[in-house]
């Protein structure tokens, strides 16, 4: 217990020290360079979170979570974005030249974002539905997934989980769910249901949205990051920042219980995630 507090410590205190040096830095670095925004998004549990630790290093950035003053309005949960213009209105406060936020509950309105904020791109990522449904059951609660899916069902239309949810998709979690479903396959449904919104949305259609696989992130960090930098238009820094990345969890829910019919459906929007995946160009 002692050398886990000490640990926490150390790590509390090397975020700290690493927040001043930025602020340093970007202070008397400010010189009006040409300002780039970065939206992490997909379904959560897929990896987003270690992608935000990497961005985190470099000295150039300026990061927003989940929970920050761009959702400072939301008094309920304080994760939906505050109006676009206060947003906009936190983003000219900031001296970096490299802003990244990952307002995954926003995923859904990816591209009013994009079309909002010039020279802005995002980073969609996405992860093996078995290793998402562990992590969310693990990480929210084993019954997670069905209060996920519940407003898909009820159509509760200021729900951030069920906005611009396509007829299919709704239909076809309505024709899964129950109230005390495999929770598990639930998981995986609202999984399907936030990827699904890549195709729904044709985000595969717009260079400004680059795929990321989270497997394939994890074993190649530097390229992968380095690619997102390209894709952003910014400067890997001289450092490797990715030091933080394992592969520890790649794996991860193999062995979890799923019925057939849910797994099938899963496997043909993984299939066609990684299809789209590889056939995607970055820029060099």
């Amino acid at each position: 217990m002692k050398a886990f507090t000490v640990s926490r410590l150390r790590h509390t205190g090397n975020k700290i020290l690493l927040s001043g040096r930025k602020k340093l830095y970007q202070t008397l670095r400010a010189n009006g360079l040409p300002r780039s925004i970065l939206f992490i998004v997909g379904c959560q549990r897929s990896g987003t979170s270690i992608m935000q630790v990497v961005f985190m290093h470099d000295l150039h950035t300026r990061l927003f979570g989940e929970f920050s003053e761009l959702s400072s309005n939301d008094r309920k949960f304080g994760i939906r974005l505050n109006s676009l213009e206060l947003v906009e209105k936190e983003f000219s406060k900031v001296k970096a030249s490299f802003i990244v936020t990952k307002p995954l509950v926003e995923s859904q309105n990816i591209l009013q974002l994009l079309n909002y904020f010039p020279n802005s791109r995002a980073v969609w990522m996405f992860r093996n539905y078995r290793g998402v449904a562990l992590s969310n059951t693990k990480h929210f609660g084993i019954h997670n997934g069905i209060e996920d899916l519940r407003p898909i069902v009820n159509h509760e239309p200021h729900n951030w989980r069920s906005e611009k949810v396509s007829r299919h998709v709704q239909e076809t979690i309505s024709k899964y769910f129950s109230e005390d479903m495999n929770p598990h396959d639930a998981a995986v449904l609202f999984w399907f249901a936030r990827n699904s919104l890549y195709f729904d949305l044709e985000l595969y259609k717009d260079p400004r949205v680059l795929l990321c696989s989270y497997e394939d992130f994890v074993l190649e960090p530097e390229k992968n990051v380095k690619n997102i930098y390209r894709h952003v238009g910014q400067v890997y820094p001289k450092k490797n920042i990715t030091t933080a990345v394992h592969s520890n969890s790649r794996k991860n829910g193999r062995d979890i219980e799923l019925s057939p019919e849910i797994e099938n459906l899963a496997q043909k929007l993984q299939d066609k995630l990684e299809v789209a995946y590889r056939a995607q160009t970055v820029p060099s």
